[in-house]
């Protein structure tokens, strides 16, 4: 019973975030669409951003499984599978940020960058919270909280890229 309550949360949860995410583009796009618009430079460089980031995740995933073969990695089940879903979505950020795709043509970059700022500290906040009631990790194995540890260094990660690329960029000027 409690497992089946915790797949329920966390089904609730995921759907509950595919809602607000559903709010958010609609918020950060000056047009107020809930798709962003991007140029046929940036459709290409996504293009291969994406194609980074699904090799990543194959030689994530096979890592992992070979790893969990000869040694039981110290985490549920829901940590190590969404570890390497942010592998790829750190590949295709970092790609697309990289070669300036990242950010489509209607996109308000204050708003952007207030929703990523809140949903970091969130996701911190999650963490350390889950942390201080000694949640995170169980045992010596780490616990569901722990996605939003991850979830908050994505976006510091992506925050870091942003801040190469525009120094690199004041650079070539």
């Amino acid at each position: 019973m409690m497992n089946e309550a915790r797949m329920l949360g966390l089904l609730i949860g995921v759907v509950v975030g595919l809602i607000i995410c559903v709010f958010v583009f609609r918020l950060v796009n000056k047009d107020k669409k809930m798709r962003t618009e991007y140029d046929e430079r940036q459709e290409q460089a996504r293009g291969k951003a994406y194609k980074y980031s699904f090799v990543a995740v194959l030689i994530a995933e096979a890592l992992l499984g070979i790893i969990a073969s000869g040694v039981e990695i110290p985490a549920v089940p829901i940590v190590t599978h969404f570890f390497v879903i942010f592998i790829g979505v750190v590949v295709q950020a970092c790609v697309s940020i990289w070669n300036g795709a990242y950010v489509g043509q209607n996109t308000n970059m204050t708003r952007f960058m207030i929703v990523m700022m809140v949903v970091t500290a969130i996701n911190f906040l999650t963490a350390f919270m889950a942390y201080r009631t000694g949640e995170l990790v169980v045992d010596g194995v780490l616990q569901a909280p722990f996605v939003n540890f991850l979830c908050g260094m994505l976006f510091v990660v992506i925050a870091a890229a942003y801040g190469l690329r525009a120094l690199c960029d004041r650079r070539e000027e």
